[in-house]
């Protein structure tokens, strides 16, 4: 497809009004061909038109942005130009940052699950299935298959070392094991950090116990519904059997050795089919976590807690294979998948006693110190103008998606909206149509608006993420905590985009953010010409 081309000249010139008379003065003789807006509240957000712009700043000087919004699949360019006015910002990069480099899924994984194709799925008639029961002791070995990413098979020897077995859940019983590659673990440990057993108990716990309400499974499953069930096979005979197993893979991922970075764990729906249709299957409903990311204790708990973010993470993703692409025959964009997956780890954060996406103590439901280089957010800020949909599976896919679906919780209905993006057979961005009743278009606006005022804590009727302290909405069986959110608390500060930059580019369905100047305090001409696809909204504040 040839890209688009659409030209916004946007002039600046700031004029005193009345020159002579005390005070400033007021716009006078004003022409019905000019859109003038008037700035007299303390924060406003206003549209602006094609044609020429007249601001007019009443009493407090404003810090003025633009939001550009591109809604078309297509990429929208802006040139930009205008006099120069004083600008207070100085844009940072996450290069001077020493991070770890956490990736939660494999580029091969990834693909995998959000394209397998059901029309390959035989159909076939026969019977019921029944439930799979295979009581394993601990101690019990086992062999799994490791897919590399190179496509090769590997094999690990492995032992089970964990298990919750018969636990009551809303869906009936359910077992789980913990499997240790038996090089990850004890004494005969090979890895630069080693499984105890202490850290499995920790694990099947925090995952599955005894109770309602208490772990990972109820609070994941309670938004998604289940895991996995005789639909399943009952449906598609290369499907595995119905199954109330659950199983945890801690093996070294990659064999990279590195307790810091690289991918922290992942679920593979392949595992779910029969290996007569995919050899390298384990036939198991499963997720593989990183033995020596989470055998890393240089930091405290830090990356246990991560681990069981992950694992909030990907069972989303496991649920969402059951119910979206078996039951429902559907399939969402990738990006909308890791988006619940993403959202998840944020509705979980204070029930792990985590930073979650927010990188904020979970304890506090502010939007914390400044300065803070911790969660997914100094990552958006580098790179706030991506495209939202289209995905290369990348750190600023990721970061990108979070703060959109952190949006949409905090305005939407909390975990309701997440259920019912997953509970439809809309495709695409239908489906978050469906959810919100929100045409996509105004809600990329929204969001952008939002990120802009993220500073001001309850901005009244105007999109937010900052209430300055928890908000507490309950869904099904559980209460899921909202902490607030600013983007301008974050190191490196919102990538703004100012007269400096001309030839400006809009991704496909992305939003621009636009700093025009700080502290203004006199009238502003702005001159803009935009396309029916791409709008433009000022913001002061």
């Amino acid at each position: 497809m040839q890209t688009k081309k659409y030209l916004i000249s946007l002039s600046f010139i700031t004029s005193l009004m009345l020159s002579g008379c005390s005070g400033g003065g007021s716009a006078t003789n004003l022409s019905t061909s000019e859109n003038h807006i008037i700035i007299d509240k303390t924060y406003q957000i206003s549209d602006l038109k094609n044609g020429t712009n007249i601001i007019h700043i009443q009493n407090i000087p404003k810090d003025l942005y633009i939001v550009f919004t591109n809604a078309d699949t297509s990429n929208s360019t802006i040139f930009i130009s205008h006099n120069a006015k004083k600008i207070v910002h100085s844009q940072k990069s996450l290069q001077n940052i020493t991070k770890p480099n956490i990736k939660k899924t494999p580029n091969f994984v990834t693909y995998f699950n959000n394209h397998v194709s059901l029309k390959k799925i035989t159909n076939k008639t026969h019977k019921q299935s029944k439930v799979v029961k295979s009581q394993k002791n601990i101690g019990y070995k086992h062999s799994f298959k490791i897919e590399n990413n190179d496509g090769t098979l590997s094999y690990t020897d492995t032992t089970l070392r964990g298990q919750a077995v018969d636990i009551d859940t809303q869906f009936g019983k359910k077992t789980l094991y913990i499997w240790v590659s038996d090089d990850s673990y004890g004494s005969s440990c090979t890895k630069s950090h080693c499984i105890t057993q202490d850290m499995v108990n920790k694990l099947q716990s925090k995952f599955l116990q005894i109770g309602e309400d208490n772990d990972i499974y109820d609070w994941v499953t309670n938004i998604y519904g289940e895991e996995w069930g005789q639909k399943a096979h009952n449906k598609y005979s290369n499907l595995i059997n119905e199954t109330n197993e659950i199983n945890i893979l801690l093996t070294d991922i990659g064999e990279d050795d590195n307790p810091n970075g690289g991918a922290m764990g992942y679920f593979y729906a392949q595992d779910n089919f029969s290996a007569s249709t995919y050899p390298k299957s384990n036939e198991m409903i499963m997720f593989y976590v990183d033995s020596v990311m989470f055998a890393n204790t240089d930091n405290g708990d830090f990356w246990q807690k991560e681990i069981y973010s992950t694992l909030a993470h990907e069972f989303q993703h496991m649920i969402h294979f059951y119910q979206k692409n078996i039951i429902l025959k559907s399939q969402d964009d990738t990006w909308i998948n890791e988006m619940l997956s993403e959202t998840t780890e944020d509705l979980i954060a204070t029930k792990i006693e985590h930073i979650g996406p927010r990188g904020v103590d979970p304890y506090d439901g502010s939007a914390g110190e400044s300065d803070n280089t911790n969660g997914r957010y100094p990552l958006f800020n580098e790179a706030n103008d991506i495209s939202l949909t289209q995905w290369y599976n990348s750190l600023e896919n990721y970061s990108s998606v979070s703060a959109f679906g952190t949006f949409l919780t905090r305005n939407y209905g909390g975990a309701k909206v997440l259920h019912d993006i997953l509970y439809n057979t809309k495709e695409h961005e239908d489906a978050i149509e469906y959810a919100t009743g929100k045409d996509f278009g105004t809600l990329l606006q929204e969001w952008g608006e939002a990120v802009v005022l993220s500073s001001i804590q309850n901005p009244e009727g105007l999109p937010t993420y900052n209430t300055g302290a928890f908000i507490d909405i309950a869904y099904g069986d559980s209460v899921y905590s909202f902490g607030s959110i600013n983007f301008f608390n974050y190191y490196p500060q919102l990538k703004l985009y100012t007269r400096n930059t001309t030839n400006l580019n809009i991704e496909p369905e992305a939003n621009l953010y636009y700093l025009v100047g700080t502290n203004i305090s006199n009238d502003v001409n702005i001159s803009i010409n935009l396309n029916s696809n791409t709008k433009a909204v000022l913001i002061a504040k």
